[in-house]
């Protein structure tokens, strides 16, 4: 199946939320996420949306793609555009998701602009208002631990 992605993370009061979309060939929608993942900010929303995704694909079959993200920073440092740092606290995440990538020579990561990733945008929004509406009701919330689905290591530190 040949299809084209979108993801986004958004943040907010130090919460994580995600959204991600895949359309078939035709621009009809095969699935679309909006979740709250836990603690953290705006860039590990990023890091983890796109995970999410990618792992989502996986388990789909899909054998070609155009993953589609508005961070420039995550896209250009999981394609190798940028170096990363030894001491950037996503290296781990990032040289899992390069190499899952080289696992899926059909999938290609690209960048957009915001104006251009609505859709995810808003999911990743979405995300966000079952942490939101518990606070507004007062409730205690805990966050989740996350991770990458490829072990039980987490796909950041910090």
């Amino acid at each position: 199946m040949s299809c084209k992605a979108f993801f986004d993370g958004s943040s907010f009061l130090n919460d994580c939320g995600i959204g991600y979309v895949i359309r078939d060939a035709g621009g009809y929608s095969v699935c679309q996420v909006g979740a709250y993942v836990g603690r953290g900010d705006a860039l590990k929303a990023e890091y983890l949306a796109l995970m999410a995704l990618l792992q989502h694909m996986a388990s789909l079959r899909i054998d070609e793609a155009v993953i589609h993200g508005d961070s420039r920073t995550v896209v250009y440092q999981v394609n190798g555009q940028t170096n990363t740092r030894r001491t950037n606290r996503f290296r781990v995440a990032i040289m899992r998701m390069r190499h899952f990538l080289l696992d899926h020579p059909g999938w290609h990561l690209k960048w957009i602009p915001r104006a251009e990733n609505g859709h995810a945008d808003a999911l990743a929004t979405e995300g966000l208002s079952e942490v939101r509406s518990k606070r507004r009701r007062r409730s205690i919330h805990r966050g989740a631990e996350c991770t990458a689905g490829w072990g039980r290591a987490p796909l950041w530190r910090g």
